[in-house]
């Protein structure tokens, strides 16, 4: 290592000669290695005395930094002095912060004796003879020969250290991105998966701000979110926001009016663009929430649509935010901004299908007065019974839909038949049974009911395969169709007509007994009698409004 007396005797502070040691100590062990000994060492742009040549007697460098700047500019280790017995060695090498520095030290080139006179020689170097003398002695012969050869030596071994440690700071560098970038991506990645309609944006706003804390070096995060209706909306299939709503994470000083307020000191732009607020900003004395000292706030929108804002809140280590955070923010809210998007897109076409199938429903309603309530009563019992099925949640809204419209072809049917008080003639009976054809007509356009359409069509088929339209049988017939049937023959029968009073529950589940695998799909009937008091219920719970159906199941 470099002593500290050889960086004093060089000018050098204390605090300078640390910083010089530290920096040299790599070529400095090499160059040990290869000598023997250690050298000193001068800047070969400045040819200022970085270091004296330790163990050496002490001399006037002068002239002889020039010397150097020129081997430095030369790039080849040569002899600056040529003195018998001795040899000063100027050996140019890369610098470890860049340029080239110069090597320099004397040494003896042959074995020499107590008698022997150094006057001459010493005087040219600099020296005391006397003392010029007694460190000879002390010495090991270096041949000029092989010292210019290890000189070249040594050069190629600091060319390689400089470069072994060029590369590793450079890989500790990518290193360090690649690790940033994988945990942003990661991230990005981990909200994408996240992105599904039946997760809030609350839910997704509140996921996202956890994860963010991980990797952002912020004290607090928070997510605003505007409302999207007031509290006189009436929502069915998807609730809607109607007060604003803040999400936090970590330390966040803000309260939604604070938030608020917070938006409105940035400005119109806000909503346009990342903003990056620091020190210089948020110290002003007009500054509305001065305990927010550094922030970065992104808009969370979709086209036109503004959701809301994210933000990060006071840098952890008391930095300025960069737009490497800036970046990763906007990346996340473009992502939460698109969802929420989407969910209200979503809201609003579910909105519109409930529109239509109320629409449809009263329609059914006003074609035929006196089965009023009855699809609303048919789709209540097939959930009901479908739920006893063990079917999925994610098909009792589809079950519920078609249920609503499952008597929708009655639309085309004539009236004087659909209201007639007596028995239908053979003409009139064929004329009614293509209600489920022209309800599939109507409804086949209407993407959102897909699934149902089997419903509607087949609804009336028999296990037996004497149903109609298709005379499908057993399980060939739709399982939703089989549900909707027997829900449908249940309420039938119990209901009033104007041609007959409805049936007691002993004669109508005498009938569907005695159906069960004739007419109707034997295991439902079966889900029938375990159920038969939630039924019952529903067929005496006055249910006018679809709209609480739709809320429950329409999702």
């Amino acid at each position: 290592m470099l002593t500290l007396d050889s960086v004093l005797q060089a000018g050098l502070t204390p605090v300078a000669a640390a910083e010089t040691a530290e920096l040299y100590s790599p070529l400095d062990e090499l160059i040990e290695q290869g000598f023997g000994r250690k050298l000193g060492w001068i800047d070969g742009a400045t040819g200022e005395v970085m270091c004296l040549p330790p163990g050496e007697p002490t001399r006037d460098w002068g002239m002889r930094t020039e010397m150097c700047r020129e081997v430095a500019r030369r790039g080849r280790p040569e002899f600056l002095d040529d003195e018998d017995p001795f040899l000063t060695l100027a050996l140019p090498l890369p610098a470890p912060d860049g340029g080239t520095v110069v090597a320099v030290g004397t040494f003896v080139r042959r074995k020499v004796e107590l008698c022997e006179d150094f006057t001459q020689a010493a005087e040219l170097l600099g020296w005391d003879p006397q003392t010029a003398a007694l460190w000879a002695i002390r010495q090991t012969a270096w041949p000029a020969e092989l010292l210019e050869r290890v000189a070249r030596l040594v050069e190629k071994q600091c060319d390689t250290e400089i470069h072994v440690r060029k590369l590793e700071s450079e890989t500790a560098t990518v290193s360090a991105n690649l690790a940033g970038t994988y945990e942003e991506i990661s991230l990005l990645y981990r909200l994408t998966q996240n992105l599904k309609l039946s997760e809030s944006d609350e839910d997704l706003g509140q996921v996202a701000l956890e994860w963010l804390g991980e990797v952002l070096p912020a004290r607090g995060l928070a997510m605003y979110l505007t409302a999207l209706g007031s509290p006189r909306d009436e929502p069915v299939s998807h609730s809607v926001r109607t007060e604003p709503a803040l999400l936090t994470y970590g330390d966040c000083p803000l309260n939604v009016g604070e938030f608020e307020q917070f938006i409105d000191a940035l400005g119109p732009g806000a909503s346009s663009r990342p903003s990056v607020v620091n020190g210089p900003q948020t110290s002003r004395p007009d500054w509305p929430v001065p305990q927010v000292h550094g922030a970065i706030v992104v808009a969370l929108s979709e086209g036109n649509n503004l959701f809301g804002w994210l933000a990060a809140l006071n840098h952890s280590s008391g930095e300025e935010f960069g737009t490497v955070e800036a970046n990763l923010l906007s990346s996340v809210a473009a992502i939460l901004g698109i969802h929420s998007g989407n969910i209200e897109l979503y809201r609003q076409q579910a909105e519109l299908l409930t529109g239509v199938v109320r629409a449809l429903t009263s329609a059914i309603d006003a074609k035929d007065p006196y089965t009023c309530g009855h699809s609303d009563r048919v789709a209540r019992v097939a959930v009901r019974l479908a739920e006893e099925l063990g079917i999925g949640a994610e098909s009792l809204n589809t079950i519920y839909l078609a249920g609503l419209l499952h008597d929708i072809g009655k639309i085309g049917i004539n009236d004087e038949v659909l209201r007639k008080p007596g028995k239908l003639t053979d003409a009139e009976y064929e004329h009614i049974k293509r209600h489920p054809e022209i309800g599939h007509k109507i409804l086949r356009d209407l993407g959102r009911l897909d699934d149902v359409l089997p419903v509607v069509l087949h609804h009336h088929e028999s296990w037996d395969g004497r149903g109609y339209p298709a005379k499908l049988d057993a399980t060939v017939i739709p399982l939703l169709a089989r549900i909707v049937a027997v829900a449908d023959s249940f309420d039938a029968m119990g209901s009033d007509r104007p041609y007959r009073q409805g049936m007691p529950g002993e004669k109508i589940d005498a009938i569907l007994r005695a159906g069960a695998g004739r007419q109707w799909d034997p295991e439902v009937i079966d889900a029938y009698f375990r159920a038969r008091a939630d039924i019952d219920a529903i067929a005496h719970d006055e249910q006018d409004d679809i709209l609480a159906g739709l809320a429950q199941y329409s999702r």
